[in-house]
């Protein structure tokens, strides 16, 4: 999952807070300083427990620029630039927003979920792009989004409670989903690591469960971290079991390509993990399994590929979804998790997933040893004038629909709407 770092680079980040902190030197520190600090601590929490994560790093003041050249893993690179940032004029928010945008749809596609960290000192900055301004003339982004707030501001300072207040509505209006994360009492070197501290605890925690099949099972870990499934229709919440059961095994073919809530990378856990503990500080916990004794992810994904199987299995009460192996090049292939919508009957050509059951010994029974052996979807009988790739089941989508009919009605006045079907 993209994680964007949003950073107010404006005249104001320069002033030092209502209680002073200061350095080894006796020295008071910026609000700048402190917020470089914390996204060195932020990105020490990546290094270690987000390691696929990419970043891009982004500051804004009256305009927005992207400082890394695009999203990057290399955690490194992002703090040499820390060192360099120059300061600019007043805050924008209107910039930094339209700026996201771009470079996230630069890179992924609408459909990918991104996380946004921003930080400011909570001051709502004069003229066009303030954040009032931002609030009445915001747009939900174009793709799916949490964005999170570090408020580098103090109880002490003017209209604290009316910005922190405009800050939520600006999570409202433009993302729907986050919080804005304050220092405990006062802007303090502590106060704003506690506030880091309990922003990653919660959004950027790796999901650690164990996988099972029958008596061999494994630990381990799904990248990006699954998230909640949030039913309009029941108003229900579906969280992902820590437990994930294999419950049988399908042909690839047969399961052809279902619509999925969302994919994951599944890795082994391994031998020593560091996990956050209670008050939010790295301590490292022994795991089972590493490099020198057998795995059971191994195994699986080796006889997965092999095969040319999926496993069917099930990560929550009625909630079920498949394994298999993935390739991305001839050379290097992975283990992926496709989650399905809640529901026993969401595949549509495999029918209620708790009555599923071997197929071979009940075709055997009614059509003989020589039959045939089926297999889903079912293929029509008749010859068609084309080749298809794995049929997709969707449900009523009136959009998709009008697309096609506007495709086939163009298609009939062909060559004078070559253009428009092209």
């Amino acid at each position: 999952m993209p994680t964007v770092i949003a950073l107010d680079v404006s005249l104001s980040m320069s002033r030092f807070a209502v209680t002073h902190n200061f350095n080894q030197n006796n020295e008071p520190i910026s609000k700048r300083q402190l917020a470089i600090a914390a996204i060195n601590q932020f990105l020490d929490h990546i290094s270690a427990h987000c390691k696929l994560e990419f970043l891009a790093l982004l500051t804004f003041s009256s305009e927005c620029r992207m400082i890394t050249e695009s999203f990057t893993r290399n955690v490194d690179t992002i703090r040499d630039l820390l060192e360099n940032l120059e300061e600019n004029d007043n805050t924008n928010y209107e910039a930094i927003l339209s700026g996201i945008v771009s470079a996230v749809l630069k890179q992924w596609s609408n459909t990918l979920p991104v996380e946004i960290l921003l930080i400011t000192d909570g001051s709502p900055g004069y003229g066009p792009g303030c954040l009032r301004d931002a609030i009445e003339n915001a747009k939900p982004f174009p793709f799916p989004t949490k964005m999170n707030i570090l408020s580098l501001s103090d109880p002490d300072e003017k209209n604290y409670t009316e910005n922190i207040k405009m800050l939520h509505q600006l999570i409202e209006m433009s993302s729907g989903e986050g919080a804005v994360y304050l220092p405990e009492n006062h802007l303090t070197s502590k106060g704003l690591s506690s506030a880091v501290a309990r922003l990653c605890a919660k959004d950027f925690t790796p999901y650690k469960g164990l996988l099972r099949c029958g008596k061999l099972s494994s630990k381990i870990t799904l990248c990006p971290p699954p998230q909640p499934y949030m039913s309009r229709s029941e108003e229900k919440r579906y969280d992902i079991s820590e437990i994930i059961e294999i419950i049988g095994f399908i042909d690839l073919n047969d399961l052809a390509s279902p619509s999925a809530h969302s994919r994951h990378l599944l890795l082994p856990l391994k031998a020593t993990e560091a996990q956050l503990s209670s008050n939010g500080e790295p301590t490292n916990i022994e795991e089972e399994g590493d490099g020198s004794v057998p795995n059971f992810c191994v195994l699986l994904h080796g006889s997965l590929k092999v095969e040319n199987f999926c496993a069917i299995c099930e990560v929550g009460p009625e909630w079920f979804g498949f394994i298999y192996s993935w390739a991305d090049n001839k050379k290097k292939s992975n283990l992926m998790l496709s989650i399905l919508p809640p529901g026993a009957d969401v595949v549509p050509w495999l029918g209620n997933m708790r009555q599923l059951g071997p197929k071979t010994e009940e075709l055997r029974k009614t059509l003989g040893n020589t039959a045939a052996l089926c297999s889903f979807p079912v293929k029509p009988t008749e010859k068609r004038s084309y080749v298809s790739n794995p049929t997709v089941w969707l449900n009523g989508d009136e959009g998709l629909y009008s697309d096609i009919q506007k495709l086939l009605r163009h298609a009939k006045k062909i060559p004078e709407k070559n253009t428009s079907v092209l």
